[in-house]
């Protein structure tokens, strides 16, 4: 949050919770996306937080399905 605010946590928090929260989440999947970008092996995928794996797998798989549904239209 201190990134992305440019000021302490404590303080992104009181000005709006549900914001830093989301900011939070935001940056972690970002970190997951690329953490998955990067590995070049199923090992490799193994080694990550599958939770965040499995978020960024959805991900795609939701934008793979609504590219398919937009181009079958």
């Amino acid at each position: 949050m201190c990134e992305e605010f440019g000021c302490l946590p404590s303080a992104a928090v009181r000005e709006d919770p549900a914001l830093a929260l989301d900011v939070m989440a935001l940056r972690s999947y970002a970190r997951a996306k690329a953490a998955v970008d990067r590995a070049s092996s199923d090992e490799e995928l193994s080694q990550l937080p599958q939770a965040m794996v499995n978020k960024v797998f959805a991900v795609q798989a939701e934008l793979l399905e609504r590219r398919r549904r937009d181009h079958d239209s």
